[in-house]
């Protein structure tokens, strides 16, 4: 999977997430900034990927060095 991150106009912000969760689920996985809003299973979701990554596992994401690299 690829990541897209958008900054949009917090009066656009309800329409272009609608529209997203429209999208199907096996190819589209929303992941919103507030965790308040995120659903049980996205939560589950970003809890394991931070569990893979904090143990050593970076094979899930594409080009990780170069992200690792930006935070160092």
């Amino acid at each position: 999977m690829k990541t897209i991150s958008l900054e949009v106009e917090e009066s656009i912000y309800p329409n272009i997430v609608s529209f997203l969760r429209l999208l199907p689920n096996q190819s589209v996985h929303v992941l919103e900034d507030d965790s308040d809003t995120l659903s049980a299973d996205e939560r589950i979701a970003v809890a394991n990927s931070q569990a893979r990554l904090q143990a050593g596992d970076d094979s899930e994401f594409e080009d990780w060095d170069s992200v690792k690299a930006d935070f160092q």
